[in-house]
């Protein structure tokens, strides 16, 4: 059984399609209904996998090359989505937690196993993958609108400002895109350890040279383009792991706080 099989949905079906069907079976079979029965926990961890797959742009267009055009009704492979899903942040972990939990107000005794079980009560999530969508169908005022929202909800959070500011320079809107570039990169810098996001230096880069090509020529023939710091292999491998040991500590800062209190994903503390 395929994804689209596993949501009852055809291969041509839209965020929306998938979001209803999605609520649809989760109603059917997750497992706090069902004495947590431990065939309906991995019947839900399926309809997970599938809704987290099918809604991404990127990782539905990966998902329907993996798969043969007969298995998903004759979509041709690929043919959904023209999207290059490389990690934004300096890792695919990194983005996966700063998607689900930056500034989604997760509950306190949450996991990240317990959080992608419970896709259908991160509001925020479900906003910035329906934006996703509607920028992907070249919807780019419709998908402003939705990333302004997110943004608006969670300020800390990196992808929703670089989506936001990605968005803009669609529109051709630069200064807007170039203060959440900006921004996006400011957060960075102060998460311990910070991110490089390489990415977004590179697109802004980009957005500078579209805006003002003078001046960047200028530049670089005063002082040569910038060039990423390279890092030694050791000290590239220390630093993976004082993020990591980093995220640990700030996941049971936040999702197990002391003395009752509930420390905010933005910084403040929540009684």
């Amino acid at each position: 059984m395929n994804h689209y099989e596993r949501l009852g949905v055809p291969s041509s079906s839209d965020f929306n399609e998938l979001k209803k069907a999605y609520y649809k079976r989760v109603k059917e079979c997750h497992p706090d209904l069902y004495n947590n029965s431990a065939a309906k926990t991995e019947e839900f961890k399926l309809l997970v996998a599938a809704f987290d797959v099918l809604s991404d742009p990127g990782k539905r267009k990966r998902y329907d090359c993996s798969i043969t055009p007969e298995s998903i009704g004759g979509l041709s492979a690929g043919s959904s989505f023209d999207f290059d899903d490389n990690s934004i942040m300096d890792s695919v972990a990194d983005d996966v937690l700063e998607e689900l939990i930056v500034g989604n107000n997760p509950p306190e005794d949450a996991r990240l196993a317990t959080l992608f079980l419970d896709l259908e009560r991160t509001l925020v999530f479900m906003s910035y993958r329906e934006a996703k969508n509607l920028f992907h169908q070249k919807r780019y005022r419709d998908a402003k609108g939705l990333f302004l929202q997110v943004t608006a909800l969670a300020p800390s959070n990196i992808l929703y400002r670089y989506h936001l500011a990605r968005t803009y320079f669609v529109l051709g809107q630069y200064r807007q895109a170039v203060f959440h570039y900006k921004t996006a990169l400011d957060l960075g810098e102060h998460r311990i350890p910070p991110q490089n996001l390489f990415r977004i230096r590179d697109e802004l880069a980009a957005l500078r040279r579209k805006r003002m090509p003078w001046w960047t020529a200028v530049l670089n023939f005063l002082g040569g383009p910038e060039e990423r710091p390279a890092l030694a292999p050791d000290v590239e491998m220390l630093r993976s792991m004082n993020r990591a040991l980093s995220k640990l500590s700030r996941e049971k800062n936040i999702l197990a706080p002391e003395s009752g209190q509930r420390k905010s994903l933005t910084g403040g503390v929540k009684k």
